[in-house]
């Protein structure tokens, strides 16, 4: 693919999935403003110079010129309103449906997303264990076709689920309570922290590139996809296991890599990092949930996404766990989006920024959602409104705080992107 052609069908997948995402955000507002009987003076697909526009009842529909979200104007939202229909005069609770249908319609749209994915493919690894090679499972006794049904008494659907559960642990210690030919099995494990070399590569059995992390020490050192490592510090190498051996034994290290890139014998010099975790060796089954199964599935991503980005959040505001936690603004999302390749890694990330979107705007800061419906709340203690002047004062604080932000973390991304 040309380098143009590569920068337009990428400008085509940010604007999807941004202009997607927005619209129907904006489109959960207005259903239920509509449904409250508000009166909706505008609702726009886009932004800029109208290239449609039609006028259906109190409501003017437009089309815009530039695809990236839409907006929803609604009578007495923005100043007050002597309307009977305007937005201020509804009930607190209107009012907070309304405000709350845009995050709400976000997370249900990541629910159905990732509801198809499941159905559709052999996206999800379950809990069977299709192959163990040393580690501390296999040390501890758990071998190939077991079923892993709970670990420390938590019951597993995914091998993501175990690997989490063995990530956030305090102790070494585990309980993995098995399944083997019909008949359940408790097995103690011990997984203790190691300090390991890092590449941030991937490899098929026999040493092929498969997937490079961006940012990591493989992209800077300038390995690519289908690059075939042959030999790793002069020790002639085989197979994915060999290379990976050799790279875990070198932490913060400079290694040399012989590879074949188009028929060509080439060296590559690469320094490692570290990372300090638990590892253990796992590989399980990959499934077709099929159509009733992929529900259960897209609820249990859905739930994994949702805590994780709450838990991430929490971190930044905090200041806390913040190692695991990585913040991306508008240009490392579209970074992320025109990287996918495959139908299923683009609607996975376009799931994911939605389901952030959602929980990003129920934040209680007074420029998003979540910061209006705190404001209708204390409007529900207080038996009467805050003054408009006051409340406009807060919103214009918090679109203040959002912008800085903003800044921050689209400076952030562009640094890294060099």
């Amino acid at each position: 693919m040309s380098v143009v052609l590569s920068w337009i069908v990428g400008f085509i997948k940010i604007v999807f999935v941004l202009g997607t995402l927005i619209t129907i955000h904006e489109l959960g507002h207005f259903t239920v403003a509509k449904l409250c009987k508000v009166k909706v003076n505008k609702f726009s697909i886009g932004f800029g110079p109208k290239l449609f526009c039609k006028q259906a009842g109190d409501t003017e529909y437009t089309i815009r010129l530039l695809p990236f979200g839409g907006f929803c104007q609604m009578e007495g939202e923005e100043e007050r309103s002597e309307d009977e229909n305007a937005f201020n005069k509804k009930s607190v609770w209107q009012r907070i449906a309304i405000v709350l249908a845009g995050p709400f319609v976000n997370i249900i749209f990541a629910l159905i997303v990732y509801f198809f994915i499941a159905s559709a493919s052999n996206y999800y690894l379950n809990t069977t264990v299709l192959d163990l090679s040393a580690g501390p499972l296999y040390e501890a006794g758990i071998v190939a076709g077991d079923k892993i049904i709970s670990v420390n008494g938590d019951k597993v659907l995914t091998q993501r689920e175990i690997e989490t559960i063995v990530e956030k642990a305090k102790s070494d210690d585990f309980t993995f309570l098995i399944e083997r030919n019909g008949v359940e099995y408790e097995i103690p494990v011990v997984i203790p922290y190691e300090e390991r070399g890092y590449l941030g590569v991937a490899f098929s059995d026999s040493g092929d590139v498969l997937y490079i992390y961006k940012n990591s020490p493989a992209d800077k050192a300038g390995i690519e996809l289908n690059d075939i490592v042959v030999a790793v510090n002069q020790r002639q190498t085989s197979t994915a296991t060999e290379i990976v051996k050799e790279i875990r034994s070198l932490p913060n290290s400079e290694i040399e890599f012989e590879i074949i890139r188009d028929g060509e014998l080439m060296t590559v010099q690469a320094q490692t990092s570290s990372t300090t975790q638990r590892f253990f060796t796992l590989l399980c089954e990959d499934i077709h949930p099929g159509f009733f199964g992929g529900f259960i599935y897209a609820l249990d991503e859905t739930g994994y996404y949702f805590t994780a980005t709450i838990e991430g959040t929490f971190g930044i505001l905090t200041g806390k766990n913040l190692d695991n936690v990585e913040v991306m603004g508008p240009v490392g999302i579209a970074e992320e989006i025109t990287g996918t390749k495959a139908w299923s890694d683009f609607f996975y990330l376009m799931s994911a920024i939605s389901l952030s979107l959602g929980i990003f705007n129920l934040l209680p800061v007074p420029a998003l959602d979540g910061g209006r419906i705190v404001i209708f709340l204390v409007e529900a203690v207080r038996r009467k409104p805050l003054s408009e002047k006051l409340e406009q004062g807060l919103i214009l604080a918090g679109f203040v705080l959002i912008i800085i932000l903003a800044v921050c973390i689209t400076a952030s991304d562009v640094i890294k992107l060099f």
